[in-house]
């Protein structure tokens, strides 16, 4: 099954240095049809939210690199360029700071690690495209 969206309103900015996080949750939107970028570091990250436009932005707020010792640093990046964008948090290290920053910015925050059917499910609902819990996709293993 896959959901009609315009294009914009389909695309969706992956930010996380996870490759098999990022690269399961892209492929799982891609079969649904998003249209989907995926940053593994955070200064592709910067470079793609400032030449694309995204209506949902998922980041893991502790990546390596430059930002990672501030994680508001990267949500506040992310809030400046795509203020029209959903923003999802999606991070092992949760914190009462973080929960604070995000709420402050308006994201909603997920807790690794998560069912893929639950980061597709918190992505159709900012897209605004319902539930995504009666579809089923399988993720192809390394080597398939």
């Amino acid at each position: 099954m896959t959901t009609a969206f315009s294009d914009t309103s389909r695309r969706v900015l992956l930010v996380d240095d996870d490759e098999l996080v990022a690269g399961s949750l892209r492929h799982y939107l891609v079969e649904h049809g998003c249209q989907v970028d995926v940053a593994l570091e955070a200064r592709a990250a910067q470079q793609l939210l400032a030449s694309q436009s995204y209506a949902v932005v998922v980041v893991d707020p502790f990546l390596t690199g430059s930002l990672h010792d501030d994680s508001r640093l990267l949500l506040g990046i992310v809030r400046e360029r795509q203020p029209q964008a959903s923003v999802i948090v999606l991070t092992g290290y949760g914190s009462p700071d973080l929960v604070r920053d995000a709420g402050d910015r308006n994201a909603s925050i997920l807790t690794k690690p998560q069912p893929l059917v639950s980061l597709g499910e918190a992505v159709f609902g900012a897209l605004g495209a319902g539930s995504a819990a009666s579809l089923h996709v399988s993720i192809p293993t390394q080597g398939s």
